[in-house]
């Protein structure tokens, strides 16, 4: 297993670990949380949107797998497929 370069988990560490039945697999640790600050620009949801986290990574960043990166910035939300028009969405460094 190995983590890409624009991973959250970078700074974490690959180990390999028995599952239940005795198979050794691969899980990723991550590293302990650092405390940081980060410039964003905000994003309204609408009632015209059909909202997908990903397309909206696609669109600010141009790369739909760095959604976690949108995800991270909003920690309140908890049901990206169900947000409600009107959210404030952060979008972190676009």
């Amino acid at each position: 297993m190995s983590i890409y370069a624009n991973s959250r988990y970078i700074a974490s560490t690959v180990v390999t670990l028995p599952d239940q039945d005795g198979n050794d697999v691969q899980a990723i640790v991550p590293s302990s949380p650092q405390t940081y600050t980060f410039n964003y620009v905000y994003y309204i949801v609408t009632s015209a949107d059909q909202f997908r986290i990903d397309q909206l990574a696609y669109y600010y960043y141009g790369d739909a797998t760095l959604w976690w990166k949108i995800g991270d910035a909003n920690p309140e939300i908890m049901q990206w497929d169900s947000v409600t028009p009107g959210t404030m969405i952060r979008i972190p460094n676009a």
